[in-house]
């Protein structure tokens, strides 16, 4: 039957739900390890490409200016300016997404361990002999996993975009500076592709940090939702002791 403590918390016994994990923490308790480990490949790879990117990058500017502008398309200069322009577009998504997925990670985690509370909390009244109770889950604990999937989401699909606008700038910058970029007339493709790179450019930056806050408030509903948990045990253990 369900009754209430004194901090009005709605509790159910033993018999009307079962003391095991819900299908979200068992799937979180899954998840977490093979998060946090993508998560920091991701980083480290986009460490690597910046590695990479940063040799081209020396080569490129060894040459004059003037070399570097002239150089048209399909030659060497003009590839490794392409390649660089397109890089630092995807790459900080690439990053981002990597950082996401620690986050997503450790809310992951976070999720197991509101299961070991509850599975754990039944274990001990059964210990005791007593009615086996548990703390109905808050709001919180329904919402704190939505926040996740929306910030992992946000960043993949931010993370689309960037590759999508890293080859229109790789096929943009791919031509001779001096000779078709600079002479590029209003109204030409080459200026409505040049526009369509720098506009994405402007709002991918802070959708990136939207996914973030997302997961970052996720984080943070899953922690309060652990302290009200382990608020309701412990006034349910002092309820037992008295």
């Amino acid at each position: 039957m369900a009754t209430r403590t004194a901090s009005n918390d709605i509790v159910f016994s033993q018999s009307q739900l079962p003391v095991d994990v819900t299908g979200m923490q068992s799937m979180a308790s899954k998840m977490w390890a093979p998060f946090l480990i993508m998560g920091f490949m991701v980083v480290v790879v986009s460490f690597i490409i910046g590695i990479v990117n940063s040799g081209i990058a020396s080569s490129y500017f060894e040459f004059s200016k003037l070399a570097r502008e002239a150089a048209t398309t399909g030659q060497t200069l003009a590839t490794q300016k392409a390649w660089l322009e397109s890089v630092t577009i995807w790459l900080p998504a690439f990053k981002f997404l990597g950082v996401g997925m620690l986050l997503g990670g450790v809310t992951f985690l976070l999720a197991t361990i509101l299961g070991a509370l509850r599975t754990g909390g039944g274990r001990v009244q059964e210990a005791l002999g007593v009615e086996v109770r548990i703390i109905r889950p808050p709001m919180m604990a329904k919402v704190f996993p939505m926040f996740m999937m929306m910030g992992m989401m946000i960043l993949i699909v931010g993370l689309i975009i960037a590759i999508v606008t890293a080859t229109l700038s790789y096929g943009y910058w791919n031509h001779s500076i001096a000779a078709q970029l600079n002479p590029a007339l209003e109204g030409s493709g080459l200026l409505a592709n040049l526009g369509t790179i720098n506009t994405v450019k402007l709002w991918l930056e802070p959708l990136k940090f939207v996914g973030m806050a997302s997961l970052f408030t996720g984080i943070g509903l899953a922690l309060a939702t652990i302290v009200r948990v382990l608020r309701w045990q412990s006034s349910r253990l002092w309820d037992l002791l008295s």
